[in-house]
């Protein structure tokens, strides 16, 4: 059964008060926290049920944020950002070494098995040993609201209607997460970046120069065509977008991407796409699905077609539950369509 509405607001408060209270000696606890959120929208529903995460599940989210902060911050001397107030975060130096010895391609160390596994496993072990039994500590108060505090294992058990909460609030808590993440970091490199530095950009923000690398595929399979439009696409105005919005959910999916023009990409800015669009793109990716993996991780984008469904499925249902409106065209909004559940 869904929570009620007071056991969801006791959920955000208890949420705010790790983020405020909480004791942070590294940024892992922000990245659990994400972690968390994104595994209720990808294995997750809204039923109010609980969820058994795995260690090393929530090892593989670890890697992926991490993977983009071991990357030098450019400054006049470079630097890999302090993310721990003693000696650097070890997730960051397992994953260095990992970037420097593998062209700081993700998809190719996740495609050798042994070093995948390897990586993986030293991720694993320290998520165990560090933020995941200290995550739900405040003071000398136990706020295990999330799961049960055991303190062993290999699995973690999302209380009921904990993954309702983090499906409905992502946007929300990711927010909020990401911006006490940025607070942190920013406080622990105070003397390299002072109080300008764009960090959320830097931490978190698309991947947008690899993005140039998709649109020969791209340009391929809609034959050079809008997506949402259909005109013909020139090379000036041709824009890679995300099907389901970055700020909806900021994760670069090979099978999200589509070309779109200016000015389609322009008006559908970060609303969700309306049924007609959401028919051709799984008709896309179930047609040309393999093409695009293959393709994508050639160019180091991760591209899993189940977990973009499953994203696609969970922000349809987050705007039918809101009665929210879809785009169709310019400034054309329109309510989603029923029939839209029997695309997947």
């Amino acid at each position: 059964m869904p929570p009620t509405s007071d056991e969801q607001i006791r959920f955000l408060v208890n949420h705010q008060r790790l983020l405020d209270e909480g004791l942070f000696v590294a940024s892992y606890k922000f990245a659990l926290l994400l972690s968390l959120a994104d595994l209720s929208v990808e294995k997750g529903d809204d039923s109010g049920a609980q969820l058994t995460v795995t260690i090393e599940d929530i090892a593989e989210k670890f890697v992926q944020y991490y993977w983009r902060q071991t990357a030098p911050y450019p400054t006049a001397e470079p630097i890999v950002l302090q993310q721990n107030t003693g000696k650097q975060a070890a997730i960051l130096n397992v994953l260095g070494t990992a970037r420097v010895a593998h062209s700081d391609s993700l998809p190719s160390v996740m495609k050798q098995a042994v070093i995948w596994k390897r990586v993986r496993r030293e991720v694993a072990s320290i998520v165990r040993k560090m933020p995941l039994w200290k995550l739900q500590t405040v003071g000398r108060e136990r706020l295990d609201f999330l799961y049960e505090n055991i303190g062993t294992g290999e699995t973690i058990e999302l209380r009921p209607g904990v993954v309702y909460c983090f499906r409905k609030f992502h946007a929300l808590i990711s927010d909020l997460v990401r911006g006490s993440w940025v607070r942190y970091v920013r406080h622990q490199n105070l003397d390299v970046l002072g109080e300008t530095a764009d960090l959320n950009e830097f931490l978190f923000g698309s991947e947008r120069a690899s993005l140039a690398t998709v649109r020969p595929i791209l340009i391929d399979i809609q034959h050079g065509r809008c997506f949402y439009c259909n005109r013909s696409l020139s090379a000036s105005s041709t824009h890679v977008d995300h099907f389901i919005a970055w700020a909806r959910y900021p994760v670069d999916l090979g099978h999200n991407f589509v070309l779109a023009d200016s000015s389609c990409n322009s008006h559908k800015c970060d609303r969700l796409a309306a049924c007609d669009h959401l028919e051709r793109w799984t008709e896309r990716n179930t047609k040309f699905g393999k093409q695009i993996a293959d393709a994508m991780r050639e160019r180091s984008i991760i591209a899993e077609l189940t977990i973009s469904n499953r994203i696609a499925q969970w922000a349809y249902d987050q705007t039918e539950a809101a009665n929210g409106l879809t785009w169709v065209r310019a400034d054309e909004l329109v309510p989603l369509a029923a029939s839209w559940r029997a695309l997947f």
